[in-house]
């Protein structure tokens, strides 16, 4: 996916072989939340982006990946 919007000004970021970009203000403020994470998923309801702000609080087995975690 590519979007036809200048680049410029905007930080780099690149994780697992993927590459975005963002605007330095904006990933500041997420930064004090926690992580962002950016994933494809397929479910019934079709397929689409997933982002998820902040970090899961698996203590009380609510989130998706955390299966064994520990608390």
């Amino acid at each position: 996916m590519t979007l036809d919007e200048s680049m410029e000004n905007l930080e780099r970021l690149d994780s697992n072989g993927i590459t975005a970009y963002i605007d330095p203000r904006l990933k500041e403020h997420l930064v004090k939340v926690g992580n962002i994470n950016v994933d494809f998923i397929t479910s019934e309801m079709g397929s689409g982006y997933r982002i998820k702000v902040g970090d899961d609080d698996c203590s009380t087995g609510g989130c998706d990946g955390c299966a064994g975690h520990e608390s």
